[in-house]
C-alpha cells in the first residue's frame, strides 16, 4: 500500500475529500462507501478503508489456479486476513508481494522447505524470519483451498537471532533528558507518556483523551497485536507501584501542556505518525546526550520497573498489552536474578525510607 503525506500526516490512498465548511468527509472512491468522520491515521478510520478496500472488484488479470499468486490473492480476500491488525498486513503483506513477485506462477503444490529456504537465504535474520511467516500464511492457505496436501513450511526453521534489540532506558536516561527538556516541550511530553504507558510509537501517537475511562484507567488496543492495554492514569496505583506516584503527576503535566485531540499532536493539530514520533525521541535523546537510546527502549523501560518493583507477569501483560504470558516473564525472569542480589524496588524503599528516619550517631 502506498501512502501519500501531506502536513506530516499519512494520506490513506483512494481516498476522495470533500470539504463542507469546517469539515472533510471521506469517500473510497472505488466503491463510493463513506468513511468515518476520523484522522486518517486513527485505527477505526484504517479499518474501515481496510474494509472498504477489500469490497471491491479485483481487476487484476485471472491467474491459474494452485499458484502461489492464485493462494496470494484467495488469502488476501479471506476472513482471516482481515481479522489481521492493519500493522500487521502491512508488514507480512510486504513479503507476501515478494513471494509472488518472485515464485507467482510456480505451482504451491511443488515448494518444499529447500525453496523456502533459499528465499530467506536472501535476507538478513529477521527480515527472513518475516518472510517465513509469510511463507508459512501461504502453505496454510494453499492447504486449506485443496491446493496441497501436506503443509511443509513447518518444517522449517527460525533463523536465530542473536541481537538482544532494543536497549532499555536507565532511571539514570530517563532523569538526564528530563533535565535537558523542560516540560512544556513536545519532546519531554512524548518522552514522559510512552515512559508512563510503555506504548509503541505505533499506539502513542493515536493515544488521546478518550482513551481514559471514568474509572481513571487509560485503556488502548494495540495496533500491532490487537490486544488491550490497562494503564492507570488517575486510578490508584497497585501497592507495588505506589512509590510512582509523583512520576505519573509528572508525567500529566507534562502532556497536558501540548495535548490536543491525540495526546502528542502536532502544533498543527494533526496526529503524529508513528515514524515522526519515533524520531522526535531518538532526536531529543542524542540532544542530551543519551546514545544508542530509541523510543521502543522506553517501552522496555516500563515493564522492566514493573517487574523490578515486584510487579507479576500478569501485571506486565496487563500494563504492556502482551499477547502470552511468557514475553512478560522474560521481565519477571530477569528482575528475579537482579533481586538476588540487590532486593526489589519495594525491598529498596524501605531501607532508603529507614535509613532517612534514623538519628545520626553521636
Amino acid at each position: 500500500m502506498r501512502q501519500a503525506v501531506r502536513g506530516g500526516t499519512l494520506m490513506l490512498p483512494r481516498v476522495q475529500r470533500i470539504r463542507r465548511g469546517d469539515r472533510v468527509l471521506c469517500y473510497h472512491r472505488p466503491t463510493g462507501i463513506r468513511l468515518p468522520d476520523l484522522p486518517e491515521s486513527h485505527p477505526e478510520f484504517v479499518a474501515a478503508w481496510a474494509k472498504a478496500e477489500a469490497s471491491r472488484k479485483d481487476h487484476a488479470p485471472p491467474v491459474k489456479a494452485g499458484t502461489l499468486e492464485h493462494v496470494v490473492r484467495t488469502l488476501k480476500a479471506s476472513k482471516r486476513w482481515l481479522a489481521l491488525s492493519p500493522v500487521y498486513r502491512r508488514e507480512v503483506g510486504r513479503n507476501l508481494d515478494g513471494i509472488v513477485t518472485a515464485y507467482g506462477s510456480a505451482p504451491a503444490a511443488g515448494i518444499r522447505p529447500k525453496h523456502i529456504e533459499a528465499d530467506m537465504a536472501k535476507l538478513d535474520p529477521n527480515p527472513a524470519n518475516l518472510r517465513l511467516k509469510a511463507w508459512r500464511m501461504v502453505m496454510a492457505q494453499a492447504k486449506a483451498m485443496g491446493a496441497i496436501e501436506t503443509d511443509l513450511s513447518a518444517m522449517v526453521a527460525k533463523i536465530a537471532v542473536s541481537t538482544p534489540g532494543h536497549t532499555p532506558w536507565t532511571e539514570d536516561d530517563v532523569a538526564r533528558y528530563r533535565d535537558h527538556w523542560p516540560v512544556g516541550t513536545i519532546q519531554r511530553a512524548a518522552m514522559e507518556l510512552l515512559a508512563w504507558t510503555g506504548a509503541r510509537v505505533s499506539d502513542g501517537c493515536r493515544i488521546s483523551i478518550g482513551n481514559i475511562g471514568s474509572d481513571g484507567v487509560l485503556s488502548f488496543r494495540q495496533a500491532k497485536t490487537g490486544g488491550m492495554a490497562y494503564v492507570p492514569w488517575t486510578a490508584p496505583l497497585p501497592a507495588w507501584a505506589r512509590a510512582w506516584d509523583d512520576e505519573r503527576t509528572a508525567m500529566r503535566t507534562a502532556v497536558a501542556t501540548v495535548s490536543g485531540f491525540t495526546l502528542l499532536q502536532t502544533s498543527f493539530g494533526k496526529a503524529r505518525t508513528a515514524k515522526g514520533l519515533s524520531n522526535v525521541i531518538s532526536d531529543a535523546a542524542a540532544a542530551a546526550g543519551i546514545l544508542g537510546k530509541s523510543a521502543h527502549g522506553l517501552r522496555k523501560y516500563r515493564l522492566t520497573r514493573i517487574a523490578e518493583a515486584g510487579g507479576s507477569a500478569h501485571a506486565i501483560m496487563a500494563w504492556g498489552g502482551h499477547a502470552s504470558l511468557s514475553e512478560a516473564e522474560r521481565y519477571t525472569r530477569t528482575a528475579a536474578r537482579k533481586a538476588l542480589i540487590v532486593g526489589t524496588e519495594q525491598d529498596q524503599n524501605v531501607v532508603n525510607a529507614a535509613s532517612s528516619g534514623s538519628k545520626r550517631p553521636k
